[in-house]
Order: C-alpha cells, then structure tokens, then sequence
C-alpha cells in the first residue's frame, strides 16, 4: 500500500464485535475490514459520470451569454443593466 496514513478510532462495543466477526469470517485483520467498508462508500469515477451536474458542458451547452461568470448576479436577480 502506497501513502499510508495511520490513525486511531474509538468503536463502541457493538461496533468493534461487529468488526472483529467480520474479520474472522473473511480471515481479514480489523484494519482490513475497515478499508474495505470506506472503499465500498468512496465515490467512483462512474458515479460522476454518470451524474447529470458534473456532465454539464461537456457538450458545449451555452446559454448565448458570454460574460456569465462576471455577471451572474444580474442574470439571476434580473437587475441586468
């Protein structure tokens, strides 16, 4: 494993049980059990994908205005001058 970070956690009896059964089912350490379980929440590169707000753009959408970063308080609000 590449770029290691050691850290230290507090589990409630009912947490570490539940830990330490997994643990001997899978023939894994703790430590390993709870890699598994973070990486099964980490977000993957397909989920932007396929994520409606990180494709915007991709396919050149404009809205005819070209000044929108300098000036999107008038577009939203309306007081374009």
């Amino acid at each position: 494993m590449e770029n290691i970070h050691r850290t230290q956690i507090y589990l409630t009896k009912e947490q570490y049980q539940y830990l330490r059964q997994q643990a001997e089912k899978k023939n894994a350490s703790i430590a390993e059990i709870v890699r598994r379980l973070i990486n099964e929440r980490l977000p993957k590169e397909r989920d932007y994908e396929r994520n409606p707000l990180f494709t915007m753009g991709k396919d050149d959408l404009s809205l005819g205005r070209h000044n929108g970063s300098a000036k999107h308080d008038d577009y939203i609000y309306r007081n374009a001058n």
